[in-house]
């Protein structure tokens, strides 16, 4: 064991950070549930969307949830990695002290992969234990320098969506130019452009049909998580949000450098600029999943267009970060909310907690509603999730210190 350091106290814990990551994980809900309870749940148009009023709350959700709260959550991993480090520097009286660190990464991803493996084939956690090694090289860095690397990493996503959106326009020309020929002048590359272009362009019937429920073990959901992961052939993070999880972890740090987690005062016109990104988040959000919900047969082929839509979820989950932040440490019954702020200190618990309670609903081996409720009716069952899991989260908190997963957590950190 390393000596001179032990797991945080509940005295020494920033209250705004556990009330936001109250707020992530309640919001990753609304989302996840929708892995869990469809066969294809990106989909504008196949399952749960049987009405108008499913297509409508379909919308609503993803303007309003579809990765906001996942950015919140990876912004407040950054967070708590500036904690971490900070902690040892003032504290570590060890040279191994930066040991601790390594281990909490390596503690979080054998916890992230049993997760992925054992439960659910969605988890982030593993995915995050790499990103955090990453981290390692800017945990000195001040402001200015995170600011550089961040301005690399959205240069990088950006470039990335301005080559989908050229590709996209290429292939709308192609279609165009191959149509202006006569049919019987085609060659099998612009015919094949055609029909390419028609299929992406039309709008797709809704796909209702009875689908068979999954996983009817226990045994067989781990076998097809296993099929579906691939820690194992070395695949040790998400490459497609990679450089999007750095951005929002360096963002986090950015904001604890600069003070605002506990004291949202000393970032000048703090407020003032939470407006104007609030605002303009929404107005990107809108038409990014406007265009996903009900013109998703109209691709994106205007260069402003694929760069406005490259950022919606980063730009809105930080607008809700700082709203939420300032509306805690400025209005009262805000700090009020201990049953939110309780589900952050069980951050850890109450996300691998949310993937047994759904599998438990909707797969094979629980109560088997996969592909049983319409989107409008799902939430039906996600206050109910939300209700237990702050009731459980306090109960715990009044008799222990901390969850049973980061009592596990912290025990491999300190102890191992």
């Amino acid at each position: 064991m390393t000596q001179g350091l032990t797991a945080i106290s509940s005295q020494e814990r920033i209250s705004s950070i556990d009330f936001l990551r109250g707020l992530a994980v309640l919001g990753i809900l609304v989302i996840n549930i929708e892995s869990f309870a469809y066969p294809d749940p990106w989909s504008p148009y196949k399952y749960g969307n049987q009405e108008s009023l499913d297509h409508q709350v379909r919308f609503w959700v993803y303007f309003l949830a579809q990765g906001k709260f996942f950015s919140m959550f990876t912004m407040l991993f950054g967070v708590s990695f500036c904690l971490f480090i900070d902690r040892l520097s003032g504290r570590a009286s060890s040279p191994n002290a930066m040991a601790l660190y390594v281990r909490r990464l390596w503690g979080l991803f054998l916890i992230g992969v049993a997760h992925a493996y054992l439960i659910w084939d969605g988890d982030v956690l593993y995915h995050y234990a790499i990103c955090g090694l990453l981290l390692l090289p800017f945990r000195s860095f001040k402001v200015s320098g995170l600011v550089i690397v961040l301005s690399v990493l959205v240069l990088l996503v950006a470039f990335n969506a301005i080559q989908s959106t050229q590709r996209t326009a290429r292939q709308q020309n192609a279609f165009e130019l191959a149509k202006a020929k006569p049919a019987n002048e085609r060659s099998e590359a612009e015919q094949q452009a055609i029909a390419s272009w028609t299929r992406r362009t039309t709008r797709k019937q809704p796909v209702t049909e009875v689908v068979e429920v999954p996983r009817n073990s226990i045994w067989e959901s781990i076998q097809v998580n296993a099929s579906h992961q691939k820690v194992h052939k070395g695949a040790l993070f998400y490459q497609g949000i990679l450089f999007r999880t750095l951005i929002m972890m360096v963002l986090g740090m950015i904001g604890y450098r600069l003070g605002a987690f506990h004291d949202y005062r000393s970032i000048k016109g703090y407020w003032l600029f939470t407006v104007f990104l609030l605002v303009l988040a929404l107005l990107v959000n809108y038409y990014r999943y406007d265009q996903w919900t009900f013109k998703y047969h109209q691709p994106v082929t205007q260069l402003w267009a694929g760069v406005a839509f490259a950022f919606p979820k980063e730009l809105l989950g930080l607008a809700y970060m700082m709203l939420f932040n300032g509306l805690f440490q400025l209005v009262r019954p805000f700090s009020k909310l201990k049953g939110i702020t309780n589900m952050g200190r069980m951050a850890l618990s109450n996300y691998l907690m949310q993937s047994l309670i759904c599998g438990s609903l909707f797969y094979g081996y629980g109560l088997g509603w996969y592909n049983h409720f319409s989107r409008s009716e799902l939430w039906l069952i996600i206050p109910c999730i939300w209700t237990f899991q702050i009731a459980i989260s306090s109960w715990i908190l009044m008799n222990y210190d901390q969850g049973p997963v980061e009592k596990l957590w912290r025990t491999f950190i300190y102890k191992g």
